[in-house]
């Protein structure tokens, strides 16, 4: 009986050394995969905090170039006016040769308005179409001119004169184109109508063959004429863009003056009144 029972406990103490020697290494087990669990729960929160900082940062530094891009904005109008106010060599050069034909249109308006009126009012049976030719012609030639000055001493509906001197042009470029197409075509009818009316066009025999002789410089002279219009409407459309924006970029320093003197001699008006007297210099 006594080694049935000795038996029996050898059997229950191999069956449960087993179980008992199993037990720790399943707790160990656990610890690990709890130990697992925790390690990446916080490799997890240190990534979201980690993006959270790279959202903040970002949008602060958004908000930087923003504001950057503001300040840039500011000074490139103030830059962008003080080019404007200034015309530069090449302008100040167009505007002379620009200047120069429109008094060349002057002077020739004026000769051909003199000699029109003469023709029309001193003889009691004048050359009429002579007359009326050089009427028309001279006064467009003088209006253009007279607009052209106009444009450039006023500043008054963004300076409309020059625009008028302007689009004259290229009516007086046809104008010389057609005469030399007419004179090309038939030139004896022109020298003709000369001849029947010399007394009243204030020209001698010896002079109208001159003209005769002298006709193909009188070609060149048309042409250069017309390559001349063309290049005083070219010049007066360029030039008038260039004085609208120097007479806006005045208007602009002319605010910003009186903004900085009406705030009571602050810092803004002392540095307004630096950019003014730089500019003006």
């Amino acid at each position: 009986m006594v080694q049935f029972f000795n038996a029996k406990k050898s059997s229950d103490d191999e069956l449960a050394t087993p179980l008992m020697a199993d037990e720790p290494s399943a707790l160990t087990s656990r610890d690990h995969e709890r130990e697992s669990k925790r390690s990446q729960r916080e490799k997890d929160r240190k990534t979201r905090e980690g993006q959270l900082a790279g959202s903040k940062a970002g949008s602060v530094s958004s908000s930087k170039s923003k504001s950057s891009k503001s300040s840039k904005t500011i000074v490139t109008q103030e830059e962008q006016d003080e080019a404007d106010v200034k015309m530069g060599c090449c302008y100040t050069f167009g505007g002379i040769l620009v200047k120069s034909i429109q008094l060349i249109d002057g002077l020739i308006g004026l000769i051909f308005v003199v000699y029109g009126s003469l023709i029309m009012t001193q003889f009691d049976n004048p050359a009429m179409a002579a007359a009326i030719t050089c009427l028309t012609f001279g006064s467009v030639l003088l209006f253009g001119s007279i607009m052209g000055g106009i444009g450039f001493t006023t500043k008054v509906c963004k300076r409309i004169g020059i625009a008028l001197s302007a689009y004259l042009a290229p009516c007086v470029a046809v104008f010389y184109l057609v005469v030399i197409i007419a004179l090309l075509a038939d030139h004896a009818t022109f020298f003709n109508y000369l001849t029947e009316h010399k007394d009243v066009l204030y020209l001698s025999s010896s002079e109208i063959t001159s003209l005769n002789d002298l006709l193909p410089f009188f070609y060149i002279v048309l042409i250069a004429l017309g390559v001349m219009e063309m290049l005083r409407y070219f010049g007066l459309i360029k030039l008038r863009a260039k004085l609208i924006k120097r007479d806006v970029a005045r208007e602009h320093i002319s605010e910003r003056a009186r903004y900085g003197i009406s705030s009571g001699g602050s810092e803004a008006s002392g540095l307004t009144d630096v950019f003014v007297d730089d500019v003006e210099a």
